[in-house]
């Protein structure tokens, strides 16, 4: 089977290539192609549980995760078409090809995919005042549900419809980022 280390990696590298262009759907409650920080805390179903701080701006996305004991750093640079994994650890960086009309995810289901939004009514997540939302993937039909706050339109959380993963965004903060995040160490 697969270790933790390698399970977390898979999970972060996914989280990390969710498409940061602007979503297609025209009924979208936000837009990923604005700048913003967040802290990202997803939970699966087996309670594995991961934060990671997520930036982007531009179209550029930037995760930072640490898990046991080591510091990892994923940045997308649909820009230069480059996705860059470093490993502050171990100092080292792994630089790949990026190309997000053929990179496949495991998050390609999450908000920031090509999708359905269907707006359900007003909800309330992680005591939020939200707007709650179907998303249907139209790649693989899956459905998930998106709390949007109502009165910042920042996305608040996330829930698969069969329980397998569940995503928060904490500290979310919209505005311009520092362009040094998304350029890989020397």
């Amino acid at each position: 089977g697969m270790n933790r280390s390698r399970l977390v990696f898979v999970i972060v590298a996914g989280c990390c290539l969710l498409r940061p262009e602007p979503l297609p759907a025209q009924n979208a409650p936000f837009d990923w192609g604005k700048p913003f920080s967040a802290d990202m805390v997803m939970t699966t179903a087996k309670g594995l549980n991961i934060t990671q701080k997520m930036y982007g701006d531009g179209g550029k996305l930037r995760t930072e995760v640490s898990v046991h004991g080591m510091d990892m750093v994923t940045i997308v640079r649909p820009d230069l078409q480059k996705l860059y994994q470093v490993s502050v650890t171990q100092k080292m960086v792994m630089e790949f090809p990026y190309d997000p009309n053929k990179t496949k995810s495991p998050m390609t289901d999450a908000p920031g995919s090509h999708g359905k939004f269907e707006l359900i009514g007003p909800d309330t997540a992680e005591g939020v005042a939200c707007m709650k939302y179907k998303v249907t993937s139209d790649v693989s039909n899956k459905v998930n549900f998106l709390w949007v706050d109502a009165a910042t339109k920042a996305p608040v959380k996330m829930t698969a419809e069969d329980g397998s993963l569940t995503m928060l965004w904490k500290n979310y903060k919209a505005g311009p980022q520092d362009p040094a995040l998304f350029e890989p160490p020397a």
